[in-house]
């Protein structure tokens, strides 16, 4: 799992190239030491602005082209309902921002390395399915 990074506010282009720059790099070093990946992020305007484009190209960050509307293939999505569904159980505990993020960033860290694998492992079942249903609605 990667690092969570809160943000306050709308997130601007320069702000997505902040939370790269500090989060991105630890993350890609401890599990690519050789520098061999390719980052997935998905069509948010602050990732396809021209100056993140150029920042991903100035700093060698190679990135999977991503379709719009593509919920079916992306599996931040799973993960975000896993996520969601853990807060909800303890919705009532929560009272303030604070108390907030640090039941987001338990959530988080619970999440099981077994649950990550067997996501990236659907993608291909994923993309057939996109693929067999023409680009339309799959169980996913």
């Amino acid at each position: 799992m990667g690092t969570l990074a809160f943000v306050k506010g709308n997130l601007n282009a320069p702000g997505y190239q902040d939370i790269l720059e500090k989060n991105l790099w630890p993350v890609a070093a401890k599990y690519f030491p050789s520098n061999d990946f390719i980052f997935q992020d998905d069509n948010a305007p602050v990732h396809r602005a021209r100056s993140t484009v150029e920042y991903k190209l100035r700093n060698k960050i190679k990135s999977l082209s991503w379709p719009a509307q593509s919920p079916a293939i992306n599996i931040i999505e799973n993960l975000w309902l896993r996520l969601k569904n853990a807060l909800q159980r303890n919705i009532d505990a929560i009272t303030s921002v604070d108390e907030l993020k640090a039941a987001i960033t338990t959530a988080w860290m619970n999440v099981p390395n077994s649950y990550i694998h067997w996501l990236y492992n659907s993608i291909p079942r994923r993309l057939r399915a996109v693929v067999k249903s023409k680009g339309n609605i799959t169980k996913y």
